[in-house]
């Protein structure tokens, strides 16, 4: 149980994967914050996530592991342990559980581990939790704030995405619109999941361009990674146009977060700029598989769950190779629930055409 004469002042939160894992795991930071308003709080993430946890408010400082440079191998580890010692913490938080970085936090000597209690390197842990996450039973933030309990105890704490744009990115924002002639509300459309999750298809996306078009006034951005390129030019086709644009490739992340935040709704599946949606309010449309450990009830938007499609099914397996980028049940939704669903959302947006 945890000691509240005794207030941790440095604590590390290790998430050292994708950004959607990253944006669940941060709201332990505004946790942290709300019950030891004087401790200071460090993130261990990969380059490519930090200028995400950068805009958080409860975020006092980055650290960046790099497994494929500096951090390579036992001397790249042994390396990042002495790092870690150099900073003195007093508990480290593991909200992603890899054997590597649970050895390096027992060679670092900090004094309190936190970790799941299960695999076989949790001898380097000290402060075990014992939770099983495979069947899915709640939410991977959920999941993230119950490492806190042996610093806050029992009960968790209310979910928070306490991100705080930066001033300098607003103004970037405001700047490329006008660069772009974008005066109207727009919908982003992120038809890309890296196959990491089931998906529409390519058609199915272009049936919710099209409603968008007809309905709204809005001005649609589809985004997206330079390797979805061509995926953005398949969904738009014949759409391109002065309310249309491809922007997959153009945007890095800080630039990415800056238009999402600036969005009147955000539709895709279960993908990492989603959750960036869902984190800065930004309302969103999403298309999950029901199964797990796909399902919305463990990685939806945490505070805008009704406005998840699933599709009806026992089980889900149309993955290949590449995972689930050519098709899913989601394949099988019908455009009518697609229509009805997103007339819904836009009706409650107040984004339809007024005839």
């Amino acid at each position: 149980m945890p000691n509240p004469t005794q207030s941790p002042g440095n604590i590390l939160i290790c998430r050292t994967d994708r950004i959607g894992d990253v944006v669940l795991t941060t709201p332990a930071a505004t946790a942290l914050k709300a019950h030891f308003p004087d401790c200071r709080i460090t993130f261990l993430v990969r380059d490519y996530t930090r200028p995400l946890v950068a805009q958080h408010r409860h975020i006092d400082h980055i650290l960046t592991y790099d497994p494929e440079g500096r951090h390579r191998g036992i001397a790249g580890h042994l390396r990042l342990a002495q790092e870690l010692r150099d900073q003195n913490f007093d508990w480290a938080i593991m909200s992603r559980p890899r054997p590597a970085i649970a050895a390096v936090l027992w060679f670092s000597g900090i004094p309190n581990r936190v970790g799941i209690g299960y695999r076989w390197y949790s001898l380097f842990l000290n402060r075990r939790i014992f939770e099983h996450r495979r069947d899915g039973a709640r939410h991977e933030t959920d999941y993230n704030l119950s490492f806190l309990k042996p610093l806050i105890g029992e009960t968790l704490p209310e979910v928070r995405f306490d991100f705080n744009l930066a001033a300098n990115l607003v103004s970037w924002r405001e700047q490329w619109l006008r660069n772009r002639d974008i005066s109207t509300p727009y919908v982003i459309v992120h038809p890309g999941s890296g196959g990491s999750a089931p998906n529409l298809t390519p058609t199915q996306y272009r049936f919710l361009l099209k409603g968008i078009l007809q309905q709204t006034e809005c001005r649609i951005l589809v985004t997206g990674s330079a390797a979805e390129r061509e995926l953005g030019d398949e969904i738009i086709g014949d759409f391109e146009g002065e309310r249309v644009r491809n922007l997959c490739g153009e945007l890095d992340l800080p630039e990415l977060m800056s238009v999402i935040a600036g969005a009147s709704l955000f539709m895709a599946s279960s993908t990492g700029p989603f959750h960036i949606a869902n984190a800065f309010g930004v309302p969103v449309l999403g298309f999950y598989c029901p199964i797990a450990p796909y399902a919305p009830s463990r990685w939806g938007p945490y505070h805008q769950q009704e406005w998840v499609l699933t599709q009806s099914v026992q089980s889900c397996s149309h993955s290949d190779k590449n995972g689930f980028a050519a098709g899913s049940c989601l394949t099988e939704l019908e455009d009518a629930r697609l229509g009805e669903m997103l007339e819904k959302r836009l009706k409650d947006l107040g984004l339809l055409r007024v005839d």
